[in-house]
């Protein structure tokens, strides 16, 4: 029982830990026009590789003009993923 209760305590310490670290400074929306690779990680789903493709695909062909845009980098199934999560422009 006490072992049971152990391991749920690490798992749940464990899990938060991760969640912390990943929400860490992380807005509710990432404006992918503005965003540096790091700020870009805090995507779903984007990592290292992803964030800098972004980024080198927005300083080679200028920025993204909507969400959808994206597609040029990442497949069209992570795209919909984060499309409630990515904006182009500043919030009015």
């Amino acid at each position: 029982m006490l072992r049971g209760i152990l391991l749920l305590v690490l798992m749940l310490l464990s899990s938060s830990h991760l969640a912390w670290a990943k929400g860490k400074n992380c807005p509710a929306q990432v404006n992918i026009n503005q965003a540096n690779a790091e700020q870009l990680r805090c995507l779903k789903g984007v990592g290292k590789k992803r964030a800098a493709a972004i980024v080198a695909f927005r300083e080679a062909h200028g920025p993204f003009p909507g969400p959808a845009a994206l597609g040029a980098v990442l497949s069209p199934k992570i795209v919909a993923r984060l499309r409630p999560q990515i904006i182009t422009q500043p919030a009015d």
